[in-house]
């Protein structure tokens, strides 16, 4: 079999020396007349590689005999439903199945157990407001009470028990750019809406992160640019912002105490870099000295909750067949259990019993594909729903598993696949040469920690330590042999960042201060990796909110010296530069949407060594470079073994002659994806189908 990229490197190079003067551009009039008449290319199915849902929270509610407790076990398919949870009642053995309606988000839901002893969650209904689920242990029956705080939203809704036994929760309001807060009594269901409450963080994001509440007060940390910690008398209604972090790298938490509340800062706005903890008490944030709350002493209520089971979880995830499990067992079984159990002891016989559930399993989109170096292809479903392999010399598919990665970036080095994504930009390491093993233990036999050097994937660190980065778009491999991704922030900035890992050291890195106002999207490395490429979209910058350049930019990063060398802006008022490939040495072939014509696409060429922009070519339809198909795998740009650029203008599939940046049509694939390559066969993403067109690369 054909290696794609030892094909592409070998013509690569040829084409150097095939390029005589100047790299200039073929004008194309006609070209507009190809795409539109691009017909269908044929495209074979062959199934879906990955049939699953995702794993949402396992939830213990006490029950009133004051023993046992209750499980609900939520599944869910996307983050906007179907939503399924399973009750079981650990004490009676009662069993069902039940639910919550489509477009409400439990995986983040606000959730307390009230001081009635019923369980309480909040989500919102869409756009509508905070929706109120409570669940009653006595009679096992999830209800609803409805909207109960309208325009109330966010991907924050906590919800805690104040000091005075009322439950209270916060939120987020879009229009206003301001936190909200409500409150509820459980023993007469009566709500107070509280509204928006603190100063609007407009243009930046709103997250009513955290709250607590004392007899008098509710607290709300109100995040995240910059992170206010809003007081809000819920007897008089007087409002005041006790804290108030630096715009950039802040923290902010509330915490809620059985007799009082505290918080904890860091950054805070003129006291330097170290975290402070405060009492919150009348309204007030007091500095610790000491652990001597300031309020008075009370008398600590006793804890009736009865002692939790122990769970085992990693059955939940269902099987091909949609079969799930949940293992548990109680204190007084694991209290009963042999201390030196037999090897070949079975869980039943260490005191361990089994929830099973029928779930049900759908096609996963497959949202990234790339080759391997061993030929064979690794895939990405959806987000957090695992990597798939693909072996096209006998066609079988695998679906080995699932790491808790939402995966957007994928390169190679010394056989091992590296892969980074969301939350927090990880590194997780997997080597395709040995078994798969998150997941895969037993409860007696239990895998490896996520972070072991004995697991398969391995996480290696979290880059936004050093990058600030959430979400890593783009990865190439320096010549320095580390691996790096480039990404964005989210939440609590704008800007980008650049990360690296050394595998030889097991050291990470990484530099923000570059882009501020840059968010990283694609990277490419150049000159055999002596230097990185680095495509940029402008944002708004994070450092000032009145200040968004008016084009992207390419930032060249040297790999020895570790720093930025050159800073070059290819297209005027071009918001970003898009998609990069070095397609001869030091020369870099971009393609970005066409500022001067709605819909249009342009191509550029540049030689970073020098900074000059060689040509700009005109092509009639975006090459929707955009975030959110960068995300969703729906485009793609990437030399292929015959030495052409492959990427989509439109929805049409092309070629691209690096020589002289010819756009050859090859035909109309709907919906795109990303492309790989196996001899002469492409394989496709972006449906919840592995497609594959033979027989389309020419030699």
């Amino acid at each position: 079999m054909r290696r794609p990229e030892a094909t592409a490197v070998l013509l690569l190079l040829a084409l150097t020396s095939a390029f005589a003067g100047d790299w200039q551009a073929l004008d194309q009039p006609d070209l507009k007349a190809q795409l539109d008449a691009a017909q269908p290319l044929e495209v074979e199915s062959l199934g879906a590689p990955v049939k699953t849902t995702r794993v949402g929270e396992t939830m213990l509610v006490p029950n009133p005999d004051g023993k046992t407790y209750d499980v609900l076990q939520w599944y869910f398919k996307g983050y906007s439903g179907p939503t399924t949870c399973f009750i079981s009642d650990l004490g009676t053995g009662f069993f069902k199945k039940d639910g919550i309606p489509d477009r409400r988000q439990i995986h983040i839901c606000g959730r307390v157990l009230g001081p009635d002893g019923k369980f309480y969650i909040a989500t919102p209904k869409w756009d509508e407001g905070m929706e109120l689920y409570v669940y009653d242990p006595a009679a096992n029956e999830l209800t609803c009470r409805g909207v109960i705080a309208p325009g109330l939203t966010g991907e924050r809704r906590p919800m805690v028990v104040g000091t005075d036994g009322m439950i209270y929760g916060s939120g987020s309001y879009y229009d206003s750019g301001k936190a909200g807060a409500y409150k509820l009594d459980p023993w007469t269901g009566e709500v107070t809406d509280y509204g928006p409450i603190g100063p609007s963080h407009k243009p930046n994001g709103i997250w009513g992160y955290y709250c607590a509440a004392d007899d008098e007060w509710i607290y709300v940390a109100s995040g995240k640019v910059p992170w206010y910690l809003v007081a809000y008398n819920h007897k008089t209604g007087e409002e005041k912002v006790l804290v108030e972090t630096e715009r950039l790298g802040g923290s902010l938490s509330v915490r809620q105490r059985w007799d009082g509340c505290t918080a904890r800062a860091t950054r805070v706005k003129g006291r330097g870099e170290e975290p402070i903890e405060y009492w919150l008490y009348k309204g007030e944030a007091i500095v610790k000295t000491d652990n001597n709350p300031p309020w008075p002493a009370r008398e600590k209520p006793a804890d009736t909750l009865p002692p939790k089971p122990e769970l085992y979880r990693e059955r939940l995830d269902p099987d091909p067949d949609g079969h799930a499990e949940l293992w548990y067992r109680t204190p007084e079984a694991k209290a009963a259990a042999p201390e030196n159990p037999p090897e070949d002891a079975t869980p039943e016989q260490l005191g361990w019993q089994v929830v099973n559930y029928k779930v049900d399993i759908f096609p996963a989109l497959i949202r990234r594909l790339v080759e391997m170096p061993d030929g064979r292809l690794i895939g990405t479903a959806d987000f957090y729903l695992g990597n798939f392999l693909v072996d096209p010399a006998t066609g079988e598919t695998e679906h080995p598993g699932k790491i808790p990665l939402s995966h957007y970036s994928t390169t190679f080095y010394d056989g091992k696949v590296y892969m980074s994504g969301y939350p927090s930009s990880p590194i997780y390491v997997y080597d395709p040469s040995r078994p798969w093993t998150v997941g895969k233990g037993t409860l007696t036999a239990p895998a490896p920690s996520v972070t072991d050097p004995a697991s398969n994937p391995r996480r290696l660190t979290y880059l936004n330590q050093w990058s600030r980065t959430h979400k890593m778009y783009g990865a190439a491999v320096g010549a320095d042999g580390k691996v790096y991704f480039g990404g964005i922030l989210i939440r609590n900035g704008h800007g980008g960042g650049l990360g690296w890992w050394d595998p030889h050291k097991d050291e990470g890195g990484g530099i923000w201060e570059p882009f501020t106002a840059y968010q990283i999207h694609f990277l490419c490395a150049a000159n055999e990796g002596r230097e990185l490429v680095i495509s940029t979209k402008a944002v708004r910058d994070d450092k000032d909110d009145s200040y968004t350049p008016e084009q992207g930019k390419l930032f060249v990063w040297d790999v020895a010296q570790a720093k930025i060398i050159r800073e070059i802006e290819p297209v005027p008022k071009a918001k970003d530069t898009g998609a990069v490939l070095e397609v001869r040495p030091g020369l870099v072939l971009g393609a970005t949407a066409d500022p001067q014509v709605e819909g249009g696409g342009l191509l550029y060429g540049v030689d970073i060594g020098t900074g000059e922009v060689l040509f700009r070519k005109q092509v009639p339809y975006d090459f929707r470079f955009d975030s959110g198909r960068n995300r969703n795998g729906l485009n793609d740009y990437r030399l292929g073994p015959d030495g052409m650029v492959w990427t989509y203008v439109g929805d049409m599939l092309v070629r691209i002659d690096p020589s002289d940046v010819r756009v050859a049509v090859v035909g109309k694939i709907a919906p795109p994806g990303r492309i790989a390559f196996a001899d002469d066969d492409i394989y496709l993403a972006g449906t919840t189908e592995l497609r594959r067109i033979r027989e389309i690369v020419p030699r």
